[in-house]
C-alpha cells in the first residue's frame, strides 16, 4: 500500500528541521589593519601594527592566524608579530592576510637630517700653506643615527681653502669630504661643514711655522763689556718662516768670527717664541764678532753679526755690594751667604785683578779669607764671616785712592738658637737610649736655630697622635716629639717611622709629632751603631722632611710618582751646586728618591746620588760616616725655618763616586719609615682648621 501524502510531507519537514541544526564555522571574510598608514623620519625605527579578522557574520575571530608580509622590504620590512620597520626612503604597503582574507597599511619612509657629525681629519697638524694628509670627512645622520645621503654638504673656512673632490653631497654612508689647505698663520686654524636643518661641524687643526726664511737679531748686538767678561745681554736670533711665523725647533749655531773672545751654549735650538740665545759670550780686547747661522739654505739675513768692544777697565772708582748685607745668623757660626763687594772703573766695568781686604770693625765676629783677589767679574768674596751676639759689622777696601765707598761697610746680627725641640717619651726609654733623642734634636737645633710663633694653649684630644698619644693643653714653644719604643713588625723590616702629627696652617712647620722605633731592631742598630743615625734621620721626617714637602701643603716637590722627582726649593738647589753639582745632567737638580714603596720614595734625597747623606731611604753600613749636608739643611730653609749652613756636615758629591743604582750595597733600608696619620692644621691662635689625610 503507498504511503500517504501527509506521510511524505511530515518526513520532509522532519528532514529540513534536522538539518538546521548543523554548527556554524566562522571564515575570515575581513582584515582591517590598524594604523592604517605610518610615516618615519628616521632608517631604524620600529612600529608596530594590529590586524582585526571577522568572519562572514561580521563578528571578531578569537586567535585568528595572520600573515604579514611587505611590499618592498628595501622601504620596510615586518615580522610575523606585525612590527614594522623602516629601511630605506620611499613608500610601501603592509598586507596581513587572514585565510583568504586582506588587509593594508600605507608605510612612508621620508628621513629627515638630525645631526652632522665629524667622522675623520679633525685635530690634525701640518704645515702651513700645506694639504693636511687626511681628508676632512662629516656623516649626516637622522635621529636614529643612521646616514642620510643625497644632501649638500658647504665647508667654508677664514685660513687656507677647501676643495670637495667628491662631490658637495653626502654619499650612501652619509658622508661627505672636503680637503684642507692650511692658511698661512701659524697656530690653530678652523674649518666648517654646514648642512641645512643641523648644526654645523667646526673641525679644528694646528698649523706649524714653515722651514727657516729669515732670520733677524732680536738681542745683545753692539755691547760693551770689560775684555775677558760676558757681555750683559746675551746675543739672540729670531727666526720665521716665508710667511713671517715664528719658528721654534729651528737649529742654530754660534761661533766667534773676530776678537779672541769665546762663547758657551754655542748651538741652542729656537724656542716657541722662534729665539736662540747663546749661552754666553766673553769679549777679547778692541772689536769683537759673533756669527749667528741658522741651519738651512735660502734663508734671509744669514749668518747674523754681532758686535761688541772689549774694553780694558780703567782705575777703579766704586765698590758695589753684591751679596751678603744685612743677614742674621746663629752666634758662632758663619753666615749663611758670603759677603762680597764687586769692584768697578768709571764706565761701570769689572776691574779684575783687584785685592780686597776684609776687616771685622765691629762686634767681635772673625773672618777667613780675608784677603781676597777680584776675578775676571771684578768680585771678590770673602772666605767667611762668622758673628757674635748681637750687632756685627765687616768692611770690604781696596788701596786705591779716590774710590767711592771705600771701605764699603757689611752689616749683620747674631743671634742665639731659639728654635726649642722637646722630647716626650711615651713608653719606657732607658737613659741611653734617650740621649740618642736628646743629641739629635741638639743637633737640629744647631741647624734650625730661629723661633718658631709659639702656640699659646694649644690644645688637642688625646689619641690624636697615634693611639698612645695624650691629651695636650699647654703653650708649645716650638715642637713637641713623642718618643715610642714597641713592637711594629718584628726584626729586620720596618726599623722606625716618624712623621708629624699637628701643623702650623701658616707654614706648614710641625707642632705635634712622633717617633716610633720597633724594639725589635733597636738592639742591633745599637749594636752596629746606627742608633743614633737613625733617631736623626727620623726625627728630621717630624720636622717635616719629606712630610709637607707636596702639593696642598709647600708644593716642594716635582714629578712626584714619577721617573725623576725632585726638590725645587731655591736654596736646596743653590746648596746643591755648592756641593759640587752644578754640572749634574742625569736628570733635574736635588733628585729625590724614586724608588721603593710609599714612605720611602718621594720623600727622601736620592741614594744613588747623595750616596752617604743621612736623608737617603737607605742607611749605609756601619763605621761610615752619614753627613746631614748642607742642601739638606737649606731644604729646611725652604720650608721656612731660619737655618745655618755652617752647621751642616762636611759634604761634597764627585759624579764618579755615584752609584749606579739606588740602595746598592746598602746594609740597612729605611723602609716606609714616614709614619702617616691624619694631620691637623691650626691658626696661629692655635684653633683648628682641618685635617689632612695621609697621603
Amino acid at each position: 500500500m503507498r504511503p500517504s501524502i501527509r506521510w511524505f510531507i511530515v518526513a520532509v519537514v522532519a528532514a529540513a528541521a534536522c538539518k538546521g541544526t548543523e554548527p556554524f564555522v566562522p571564515v575570515a571574510t575581513t582584515v582591517t589593519v590598524t594604523p592604517g598608514a605610518i610615516s618615519f623620519t628616521a632608517v631604524g625605527p620600529a612600529q608596530p601594527l594590529a590586524a582585526a579578522v571577522l568572519d562572514q557574520r561580521g563578528n571578531a575571530m578569537q586567535n585568528p592566524t595572520v600573515t604579514w608580509s611587505t611590499g618592498n622590504s628595501t622601504v620596510a620590512t615586518v615580522d610575523q608579530a606585525g612590527i614594522v620597520t623602516s629601511r630605506g626612503n620611499g613608500s610601501t604597503q603592509i598586507t596581513a592576510t587572514s585565510g583568504l582574507a586582506t588587509g593594508n597599511a600605507s608605510v612612508n619612509v621620508a628621513q629627515v637630517a638630525a645631526g652632522l657629525l665629524k667622522y675623520n681629519g679633525d685635530g690634525q697638524t701640518g704645515s702651513v700653506g700645506t694639504a693636511l694628509p687626511t681628508a676632512l670627512t662629516a656623516r649626516l645622520v637622522d635621529s636614529y643615527g643612521s646616514p642620510v645621503s643625497g644632501i649638500t654638504v658647504t665647508w667654508t673656512t677664514t685660513t687656507g681653502s677647501l676643495s670637495t673632490p667628491g662631490g658637495p653631497s653626502t654619499d650612501v654612508n652619509g658622508l661627505a669630504s672636503a680637503t684642507w689647505t692650511l692658511g698661512t698663520t701659524s697656530g690653530l686654524q678652523q674649518a666648517t661643514a654646514a648642512a641645512a636643518g643641523v648644526t654645523s661641524a667646526v673641525f679644528a687643526a694646528t698649523a706649524n711655522a714653515g722651514s727657516p726664511a729669515s732670520v733677524v737679531v732680536q738681542a745683545g748686538d753692539n755691547q760693551q763689556a770689560a775684555q775677558s767678561t760676558p757681555v750683559a745681554v746675551r746675543p739672540a736670533v729670531q727666526v720665521r718662516d716665508q710667511y713671517n711665523n715664528l719658528v721654534s725647533g729651528a737649529a742654530v749655531s754660534f761661533a766667534v768670527d773676530s776678537g779672541g773672545g769665546s762663547v758657551t751654549g754655542a748651538n741652542p735650538t729656537t724656542n716657541g717664541s722662534g729665539i736662540a740665545t747663546v749661552g754666553s759670550w766673553t769679549v777679547g780686547t778692541g772689536n769683537n764678532t759673533l756669527i749667528a747661522t741658522v741651519s738651512g739654505t735660502g734663508i734671509t739675513g744669514n749668518p747674523v753679526k754681532f758686535h761688541a768692544t772689549g774694553v780694558v777697565p780703567g782705575p777703579p772708582t766704586r765698590l758695589i755690594v753684591t751679596a751678603g748685607n744685612g743677614q742674621a745668623g746663629l752666634v758662632g757660626y758663619a753666615l749663611n751667604v758670603r759677603p762680597a763687594v764687586e769692584v768697578v772703573d768709571a764706565g761701570g766695568f769689572p776691574v779684575p785683578n783687584k785685592l780686597v781686604t776684609f776687616t771685622v770693625t765691629g762686634g767681635g765676629g772673625s773672618v777667613t779669607g780675608d784677603t781676597m783677589t777680584t776675578g775676571l767679574s771684578g768680585i771678590a768674596t770673602v772666605g767667611s764671616w762668622t758673628v757674635q751676639l748681637g750687632a756685627n759689622t765687616l768692611s770690604a777696601s781696596i788701596p786705591d785712592a779716590g774710590v767711592n765707598n771705600n771701605p764699603l761697610t757689611f752689616s749683620a746680627n747674631g743671634v742665639t738658637g731659639s728654635y726649642n725641640i722637646v722630647i716626650r717619651p711615651l713608653t719606657a726609654i732607658s737613659a741611653a737610649r734617650l740621649a740618642a733623642f736628646d743629641s739629635a734634636a741638639a743637633h737640629w737645633e744647631r741647624l734650625i736655630y730661629g723661633d718658631v710663633p709659639d702656640l699659646v694653649n694649644f690644645q688637642a684630644a688625646a689619641g690624636t697622635c697615634t693611639s698612645r698619644s695624650p691629651a695636650i693643653n699647654e703653650t708649645v714653644d716650638d715642637i713637641i716629639i713623642f718618643a715610642i719604643l714597641d713592637s711594629i713588625d718584628g726584626p729586620g723590616k720596618i726599623l722606625g717611622q716618624a712623621g708629624p702629627c699637628w701643623i702650623r696652617s701658616v707654614g706648614f712647620q710641625p707642632i705635634i709629632g712622633v717617633m716610633f722605633f720597633d724594639t725589635a731592631d733597636v738592639h742591633n742598630l745599637e749594636v752596629s751603631g746606627l742608633f743614633d743615625e737613625v733617631v736623626t734621620h727620623e726625627m728630621g721626617h717630624v720636622l717635616g722632611f719629606g712630610t709637607i714637602w707636596s702639593t696642598g701643603y709647600l708644593g716642594l716637590i716635582a714629578g712626584a710618582g714619577g721617573s725623576d722627582p725632585h726638590f725645587i726649593g731655591t736654596e736646596a738647589l743653590a746648596a746643591f751646586d755648592r756641593i759640587g753639582a752644578a754640572g749634574y745632567s742625569a736628570g733635574a737638580k736635588v733628585p729625590v728618591e724614586n724608588t721603593g714603596g710609599a714612605g720611602t720614595r718621594d720623600s727622601h734625597w736620592r741614594e744613588a746620588v747623595f750616596g752617604e747623606e743621612l736623608m737617603t731611604g737607605y742607611l749605609g753600613a756601619a763605621n761610615v760616616a752619614k753627613p746631614l749636608s748642607v742642601v739638606t739643611v737649606a731644604s729646611m730653609g725652604d720650608e721656612g725655618y731660619q737655618v745655618n749652613y755652617a752647621g751642616a756636615d762636611a759634604f761634597s758629591l764627585t759624579f764618579a763616586a755615584l752609584r749606579a743604582q739606588a740602595g746598592g750595597g746598602q746594609a740597612v733600608p729605611l723602609v716606609d719609615d714616614i709614619l702617616r696619620l691624619p694631620i691637623g692644621v691650626v691658626d696661629a691662635r692655635g684653633r683648628f682648621v682641618r685635617w689632612v689625610m695621609p697621603r
